[in-house]
């Protein structure tokens, strides 16, 4: 449900329902995340012409009701455009320790009014502990663009700091299950010295959340030594990777653990590899090529060393590359066709590739589009591909033709426009309404009658509005007739049209 259509809901329930309705209502608070809750305050106050402002008004709010059991009445008040009205729900919201009050007053942290502001820290301050925190500490770092939000946020941390100190403070949260909280508490364990090299080492290999395996691997290089670094070697985490990678000295890194990153399944690590095994010497693409030739090896290592071989094989690597093309794994065709393409001349590459746009792996044949229109190839290969009954592969025939240019692009999103699968139609009416809001205007390439005659072929099967069908003929210089399909009139020349509907325009 939409925030505003949450908040008109829940208004209702306040100002016409009942106990029932109140521990529904309830329910439903308890659902939001930390963003939801800020979503339906700010939606709570907005006013439109159709619906007005949800909380607002005076009939029903601050009765006698206001002070009922699960605090949800309190806890929408707080909600209210007005701001005496805030102030008042966060002193009602004091005397209750459900989780909705707790939220609900955390949010009232946020307000633009000094006063609720004040009311809210008051109402909260009491019942701040190490089990309400995290829910008061997720929805302020999730509003931590507003204009008061620092200030709350260092009001909380020297609360929280004064009854638990910062050292019970960082392992109270260091494992919560909101990530937004165990951000915080590592970044506070960082900035007041608290967190050791194990620590670091622990979240960087392991943590579920990508910015602190890469935010802890980047701290431990600071107060870890290199038996701590050399235990990132192996991380789940590219950046954790890349740190150990970079920062170990050489007589901590073995050969044959540079000989394994040379593998390693992300690009980045990969890459670093390379760069120091070609410092240190090492027969870089002898490991590759005798990597590729164990034929037992798995699919992930042999498409590694394929794209070893795309930087630094030689034509000697051609015969090798052109085998894989047609292995059983599609994970190695499509490295094998950007090893092709880095090793290969346009002339070479395009007749090599060309037959891999019908490959049975959307992956394969979606590299090999793209392939093909790095080098400028002619989009007439394309025309099998579009004949295919595989939706991937058509979709790669789009990649190709689109890739032209020009009357090419617009061609190629009219046939996807038509296309039976809605993955590859959504593509095309995508393109054409693009294609009309940038770049019509300034597509001025010769079209000759016949590219003109399929394209009026295609708009009758292209499924796009009557509107954009229109404008596309006219652009294209094709005559539609109103008791007729379009048809193509070659005598009709595109600049000339052009002028004339500036000039009808300019009259206007």
């Amino acid at each position: 449900m939409e925030a505003r259509e949450l908040a008109v809901s829940l208004a209702s329930k306040v100002t016409d329902g009942g106990p029932e309705d109140w521990r529904t209502g309830a329910t439903e608070l308890e659902s939001l995340d930390s963003r939801s809750w800020l979503l339906l305050d700010q939606a709570a106050r907005t006013f439109t012409y159709a619906t007005g402002t949800p909380v607002s008004g005076i009939r029903g709010w601050l009765g006698s009701n206001a002070d009922e059991q699960t605090a949800f009445v309190a806890t929408i008040t707080s909600l209210h455009v007005d701001g005496r009205f805030r102030e008042r729900a966060t002193q009602i919201l004091a005397t209750k320790r459900t989780g909705i009050a707790i939220a609900a007053l955390a949010v009232r942290l946020l307000d633009h009014v000094p006063q609720v502001r004040a009311a809210a820290w008051t109402s909260l301050k009491p019942n701040l502990d190490a089990n309400t925190a995290p829910v008061v500490l997720d929805i302020i770092l999730s509003g931590r663009g507003r204009q008061h939000a620092a200030l709350t946020l260092r009001q909380v941390e020297e609360a929280l700091t004064a009854d638990l100190g910062a050292e019970g403070v960082v392992q109270a949260f260091l494992t919560s299950n909101r990530r937004n909280v165990r951000r915080w508490a590592f970044e506070l364990g960082h900035r007041e010295s608290l967190l050791t090299a194990d620590q670091l080492v622990g979240a960087a290999r392991n943590d579920p959340d990508q910015w602190l395996r890469a935010t802890c691997a980047d701290w431990l290089m600071s107060i870890g030594d290199s038996s701590h670094i050399a235990q990132l070697l192996d991380a789940n985490s590219v950046d954790g990777r890349l740190v150990a990678l970079t920062r170990l000295p050489d007589d901590r890194l073995s050969d044959e653990q540079l000989h394994t990153l040379l593998t390693d399944r992300a690009p980045r690590v990969r890459e670093q590899a390379r760069w120091r095994a070609r410092r240190r010497g090492l027969d870089i693409i002898g490991h590759y090529r005798g990597q590729l030739a164990v034929a037992s090896a798995a699919p992930r290592l042999h498409a590694a060393c394929l794209d070893g071989i795309a930087v630094l094989g030689d034509e000697s690597d051609m015969p090798t590359c052109i085998e894989h093309l047609g292995h059983p794994n599609a994970r190695i065709r499509a490295a094998a066709v950007n090893a092709i393409l880095g090793r290969a001349t346009s002339d070479e590459v395009i007749p090599l590739l060309a037959p891999v746009l019908l490959d049975p792996s959307p992956r394969v044949s979606s590299t090999a589009a793209r392939a093909l229109a790095r080098l400028s190839a002619p989009p007439s290969l394309a025309d099998e591909a579009w004949t295919s009954e595989r939706p991937a592969t058509r979709r790669a025939a789009w990649r190709l033709t689109r890739a032209g240019g020009g009357w090419h692009r617009v061609e190629a999103d009219l046939r996807a426009a038509g296309d039976p699968d809605a993955h590859l139609a959504s593509l095309g009416q995508a393109g054409i309404s693009n294609w009309l809001a940038v770049s019509a205007a300034t597509t001025w390439d010769r079209l000759p009658d016949e590219q003109r005659s399929r394209l009026a072929d295609l708009l009758d099967t292209a499924d796009i509005n009557p509107e954009q069908a229109r404008i596309v003929a006219f652009h294209a210089g094709i005559k539609r007739s109103s008791n007729s399909p379009d048809h193509a009139v070659g005598s009709a020349p595109q600049a000339t049209g052009r002028r004339r509907w500036l000039r009808a325009i300019r009259r206007r």
